[in-house]
């Protein structure tokens, strides 16, 4: 009924006049075209209304609604929008926009009112337009910004006994990082994750374990531990060694 809103008043207009145009006396109701402007039902007196620019009416249900982020409203047959208001690092006054350069797939700017604020994904996620929000590059699907492009890791290809193994989603060590591994998603999606802070990724038994139980990486915290214990008397922190350069020591 609110999406035929715009000819329903037209035909009440004409039909009753002007203060019974409102579908019911109070409420709130989407234009059938324009995806950011509705209509103000209060005691039958209609007012035309339009959301913030960048924002769309979400129609909850007759006479109930409010204006929301497009990523939260399914338009469907509303298309049109008023013309855009940009500014600096903002082609809407409001919204979730991706960096303008598209090779870099892990900002985004988040704007109120005009004004941005830069927002930096964390590591190994990339901004996804569909939700205003970090995600793993295979569930944002942009294009310029899937696993290949964002993470310096390629999932090993699947050999037979992994797949009579039973194991849906392979983890795999971080070969720059003991403290991280990888979990290949089907076999072919990584995504970085981490053990807590003192622990390190056991390959044998796939699990965060203690530095002692994995040789290659015994001595992985021992920088940290030092730093601890030792005054600081420069500023530039020495470069911790990567997992192939403990196992070497």
């Amino acid at each position: 009924m609110a999406k035929l809103f715009v000819t329903i008043v037209a035909i009440l207009a004409v039909v009753y006049g002007q203060e019974d145009s409102c579908p019911e006396k109070n409420g709130l109701f989407a234009d059938s075209i324009q995806c950011d402007r509705y209509y103000e039902c209060s005691d039958f007196n209609l007012t035309e209304k339009v959301c913030p620019d960048g924002m769309v009416f979400a129609d909850l249900a007759t006479g109930n609604g409010r204006c929301d982020f497009p990523f939260n409203v399914d338009c469907g047959d509303r298309p049109e929008l008023q013309p855009p208001q940009p500014s600096t690092n903002c082609p809407r006054r409001n919204g979730y926009f991706p960096h303008p350069d598209p090779k870099v797939c892990d900002q985004f700017f988040f704007c109120s009112d005009g004004q941005f604020n830069l927002i930096t994904c964390p590591s190994g996620l990339v901004f996804n337009e569909k939700t205003g929000t970090c995600s793993w590059p295979g569930e944002a699907n942009r294009v310029g910004c899937g696993s290949d492009e964002v993470i310096n890791f390629k999932c090993p290809e699947r050999t037979e006994a992994d797949t009579t193994s039973g194991v849906v989603n392979p983890l795999f060590p971080d070969p720059d990082d003991c403290q991280y591994f990888y979990v290949c998603i089907n076999g072919k999606e990584p995504r970085r994750n981490g053990c807590t802070s003192g622990l390190v990724f056991n390959n044998v038994n796939k699990r965060c374990d203690k530095p002692k139980n994995v040789p290659e990486c015994k001595d992985w915290f021992k920088v940290e531990e030092e730093e601890e214990d030792e005054e600081e008397v420069e500023e530039e922190v020495p470069v911790k060694p990567t997992r192939k350069q403990v196992s070497r020591n």
